[in-house]
């Protein structure tokens, strides 16, 4: 199957309520761990001053869970589109646990201000991360440059995110698989998602042609792709 490109940005409100609205928690937790299994293989450790990136955040699950985890670091979350991030801050505003996410704060940017390095950002990030983002993104390249405009020698990569099907008849069959009972506009986005993904030979072969080192991409269950690397 072709790839379909779908907008870089959500920024339709009733799109972004209904995506906030939705349960992600069991896949949010997983990332999380993953992420905390692969800095401890890396043996980096977090310090205070550290900077943690989580690009394309939306409305804030993976980095205010992120925040929760390593509260003494700086955790960052960026995103296009203001809608979520109003999102984003609420929850972090109203949150039980504030004490925790004082390391935590929010950024509008795009890729091309990132890979033109137009972001106020103090400090190049440690680890830069990135959830259901990635098939967003019309030019691959954008987000290798704008990974590169933001990292030092040794940051740590982890993106998960969804990987193109071979057909449309794939793509309808996990979304009844993992979306039978969802919101019309989420059994929508959730197919777009999948056809604008990426494969895994076709990251492979921008990393290559990029001249990348030191990383691995993973097909992960039967949706999900991983991109691991040490800048």
């Amino acid at each position: 199957m072709l790839r379909i490109t779908e907008p870089e940005l959500m920024t339709e409100l009733e799109q972004v309520n209904i995506y906030a609205e939705t349960d992600f928690s069991d896949s949010d937790g997983k990332m999380v761990s993953r992420l905390v299994e692969l800095i401890n293989e890396s043996k980096k450790n977090l310090q205070r001053e550290s900077l943690l990136i989580d690009l394309g955040c939306g409305p804030g699950n993976i980095t205010q869970r992120l925040a929760s985890h390593w509260p003494e670091i700086n955790v960052v979350g960026i995103d296009g589109s203001i809608e979520m991030l109003r999102i984003a801050r609420q929850r972090q505003f109203s949150s039980k646990n504030k004490s925790s996410l004082r390391g935590l704060s929010y950024k509008e940017g795009n890729i091309s201000s990132l890979s033109k390095t137009r972001l106020n950002l103090s400090k190049f990030a440690d680890v830069v991360v990135s959830n259901s983002f990635i098939h967003h993104v019309h030019d691959f390249n954008f987000f290798l440059k704008s990974l590169k405009a933001i990292s030092k020698k040794g940051t740590l990569y982890f993106h998960r995110d969804l990987r193109r099907p071979l057909s449309s008849n794939q793509a309808l069959d996990l979304q009844k698989k993992h979306l039978p009972n969802a919101h019309p506009i989420m059994i929508r986005d959730f197919i777009a998602s999948l056809k604008a993904a990426f494969t895994r030979d076709e990251v492979v072969n921008y990393l290559e042609k990029s001249s990348w080192q030191n990383y691995k991409v993973i097909e992960v269950e039967d949706r999900y792709l991983d991109i691991i690397g040490i800048n």
